[in-house]
């Protein structure tokens, strides 16, 4: 039972007792006052009954008419004349009712009035004895009409009380409610500020939690501010400010084995000739401070893309990754970002030196390893220092594009999504114990003896505005997974979707058919894709939570403030990009990182699971740092030899 119930009750308590005892002794005073009055009234009518006789003749007649006068009056219950030696000579009596009052009343407060009496005399000599007993019915219906009345009162008195409590302790309950709600939005991440109560009890203790909200607050953006300090140290080139050469490395693997990235694009690598000749003429600051520049002009020529990696390779070579780049779009943009830095100025004090440029650029599939694609342009690079011109060496067979143009995409999208012909494929989580965590499903359109991946149609599906319907294509054929089997699973959602009209309305319903299954079920979302605000994650983990199911995201590491806000949608687990997970057994910048997420992760009550595993080292590393679970090809080898 809360305080304030039990105050409440013990102030009701104490009311009624008050009341009870005031109408008690009101009832008893009311008692005690009729008593007085009926001896008196028995009294007054002995007295003048005995004059009366006193002054007539003394034979019993006159006598019997006189005590038979009075007692006709009705208000006396008995009448009786006795002689001297105590023989009644005249009695009245009449049976003394009180008509509409009940018999509880009589008992529980009886009236016991004294008989009143006086002496009959002729002359000198006493002849008889009158005694008198009053009618109490009259004092019964005026205690009952009294006590109703004041009980009345009372119980009116005794409602208005209890109304005015319960207004002022709910008047205290406001503030109070409001400080728990404050302290469940802290644990929930949301560092609410509430305004003071004018109780002046409580304010002291809303001052408090303001500033704990405040100071949790500010920890836990000093915690977000330490990891993404950590995430440039272990993952980005001091001077420049972009990827390093072994992120550069690990993004490039990550796009290489990811299934659902585009599977083809272009590699660049732009590298300024005669380093050391530019140290000697600008000084070591000087050149720094140019390459910075340089940098910036890199990032500014760029297309922006979710996938598009920029690095510092080392000294003054710049690499490029952008997948779905065809190799002569990738030649043009080499040729933009030359000139872009060529067009710097250098500020030399004699003019007479010329800057030289040498870029390279490769086609890839999927299909190919890291280590072979950079022996690739490693040696186009030299091909173009040689000959003085930009190199685009093309890869393996491209692969086809199954439908040229929008239009195209739109008519074969829509009619896969009539026929229901997408099928889902499965990539295992595992723990790191090996207990399958859930199988991550993600969404294949079979075309003409080919299989393409969500990296291949979902471009353009969101391009046609259709990504919706295929992410809702891809929830209706999980929960017909969830009816064959008892495996939880993982569903991919393309963050676009959360901002169609419509979709998440349809994901409700799709989530109610499954019924208690929902429980099962997963939705990720990329991080890539979504914007600083989370838009669409709020209504999303409604619905979600509306059905048990849970939330996810996945691919994270670049927005590391939103850690507290996405704990506050009730967020259940996040998978950390496969870039910073390559090479995790080796690189004490990422094992720092990781360490630091998990931490902060594992406070929130996140679970972190660990994208593109491809080794044993780094599934151990992983597992030392705290990571929960893992996914990618070593989790896949594992899951099939068990």
């Amino acid at each position: 039972m809360s305080l304030l119930r039990r105050l409440w009750i013990s102030v009701v308590v104490a009311m009624t007792v008050v009341l009870v005892g005031a109408f008690t002794v009101s009832l008893l005073t009311a008692r005690s006052y009729f008593e007085q009055q009926l001896s008196a009234q028995a009294s007054d009518g002995a007295v003048s009954l005995a004059l009366s006789m006193s002054q007539q003749s003394k034979d019993v007649a006159t006598m019997e008419l006189l005590v038979t006068a009075l007692f006709d009056g009705g208000h006396y219950r008995q009448i009786r004349f006795t002689d001297p030696s105590g023989r009644v000579l005249v009695e009245r009596t009449q049976e003394d009712t009180a008509e509409g009052v009940p018999a509880w009343l009589i008992s529980l407060v009886p009236l016991e009035a004294r008989p009143g009496q006086a002496l009959v005399s002729d002359g000198w000599r006493q002849v008889g004895k009158v005694n008198v007993l009053a009618a109490r019915s009259y004092a019964y219906r005026s205690l009952w009409r009294g006590s109703l009345q004041l009980g009345s009162v009372m119980l009116a008195i005794g409602l208005f009380w209890a109304m005015a409590v319960s207004m002022l302790l709910r008047w205290v309950r406001r503030p109070l409610d409001e400080m728990a709600e404050q302290a469940e939005a802290i644990g929930a991440g949301q560092f609410r500020v509430i305004d003071e109560p004018r109780v002046l009890e409580l304010q002291s203790m809303a001052r408090a939690l303001n500033r704990m909200s405040e100071r949790v607050r500010m920890l836990f953006a000093e915690q977000a501010g330490r990891i993404a300090l950590l995430r440039d140290e272990g993952s980005h080139d001091s001077g420049t400010g972009l990827l390093n050469r072994a992120a550069f490395n690990g993004e490039l693997r990550r796009v290489l084995s990811d299934p659902d990235v585009t599977p083809g694009g272009c590699l660049a690598v732009l590298r300024i000739a005669d380093l050391v000749v530019l140290n000697q003429k600008l000084g070591r600051a000087r050149t720094d401070e140019w390459l910075t520049a340089v940098a910036e002009v890199l990032r500014v020529g760029l297309e922006e893309g979710d996938d598009v990696a920029l690095g510092r390779l080392g000294g003054a070579e710049f690499g490029v990754l952008v997948p779905g780049l065809g190799l002569a779009d990738g030649r043009a943009m080499l040729e933009r970002l030359c000139s872009a830095v060529i067009a710097l100025d250098l500020e030399l004090d004699d003019g007479a030196y010329r800057l030289r440029l040498d870029a390279a650029a490769v086609a890839y599939r999927r299909d190919d390893t890291p280590g072979a694609l950079m022996a690739r342009v490693d040696s186009a690079l030299m091909r173009a220092e040689a000959e003085g011109c930009i190199v685009a060496e093309p890869g393996g067979s491209p692969l086809p594009i199954p439908v040229p143009g929008a239009e195209g995409w739109r008519e074969m999208l829509e009619a896969a999504l009539s026929r229901h012909e997408f099928t889902l494929t499965s990539y295992p989580v595992l723990s790191v114990e090996g207990r399958l965590v859930h199988r991550e499903y993600m969404l294949r359109l079979p075309t003409g003896g080919s299989v393409l991946t969500a990296g291949q149609f979902m471009p353009a599906a969101v391009r046609v505005g259709l990504a919706a319907a295929c992410d809702l294509e891809a929830v209706r054929l999980g929960i017909a997974r969830l009816a064959a089997s008892a495996e939880p699973i993982a569903i991919n959602v393309a963050p676009r979707s959360l901002i169609e009209a419509g979709f998440l309305d349809a994901l409700d319903i799709l989530l109610a058919t499954a019924g208690e299954a929902a429980s099962r079920i997963s939705v990720e979302v990329s991080e890539r894709g979504l914007d600083a605000s989370l838009a669409g994650l709020e209504p999303l983990a409604e619905v979600l939570a509306r059905h048990g199911a849970h939330l996810g995201i996945e691919h994270f590491g670049r927005q590391l403030a939103a850690l507290p806000r996405l704990y506050a949608l009730r967020l259940a687990y996040l998978k950390l990009d496969g870039s910073f997970v390559a090479g995790l057994h080796e690189n004490v910048g990422h094992q720092r990182l990781v360490k630091a997420i998990v931490d902060v992760a594992r406070g929130l009550d996140v679970v972190v699971y660990a994208e593109q595993v491809h080794s044993a080292e780094e599934w151990a590393a992983a597992g030392a740092l705290g990571v929960g679970g893992m996914t990618g090809p070593e989790a896949s080898r594992r899951m099939a030899v068990s």
